[in-house]
């Protein structure tokens, strides 16, 4: 898969067992080759696989609530995501990925608390850069928004 050959990845994911299928980490790798292909139908399938499977690793909520974001269902992915910043309190990427479903939904000021809330959690300076350039932020840098 990180060579991109997603199909020789899929194949050798058809070699696990059935029950070694059900690992969080096979389930990931499904979600990521998914995602990279765009099948955001198969990624929310995945991720609330991942639920079951681990729902308490925060990654199976990521998933699951950027598999709807990605379907264009902002508000769905909130409120799935939106509770677990209190079971995860210390993940960056929870508060993160709510800024980008509150921005892309239009609410700023919301998405501007909840970036600011992953940069206090997390590694600042390696969150400004990715925030920085990520295209899901768009809208609060164009309405003069920064992070200074």
């Amino acid at each position: 898969m990180d060579l991109g050959n997603f199909i020789e990845a899929q194949a050798e994911l058809e070699k696990i067992s059935e029950d070694g299928r059900q690992h969080f980490n096979v389930l990931q790798v499904q979600w990521h080759i998914h995602n990279r292909r765009r099948e955001w139908d198969d990624c929310l399938r995945l991720g609330r696989e991942m639920i079951v499977v681990s729902p308490r690793l925060p990654q199976s909520w990521i998933n699951c609530g950027n598999a709807l974001f990605y379907l264009g269902q902002y508000d769905e992915a909130y409120k799935l995501l939106f509770p677990k910043m209190k079971d995860f309190p210390n993940d960056e990427a929870i508060p993160y990925n709510l800024a980008c479903y509150k921005c892309q939904s239009g609410d700023l000021k919301q998405a501007r608390a909840l970036l600011q809330r992953a940069l206090r959690v997390g590694d600042s300076k390696r969150i400004r850069n990715l925030a920085m350039n990520d295209p899901d932020l768009e809208p609060l840098w164009k309405s003069g928004d920064s992070l200074q």
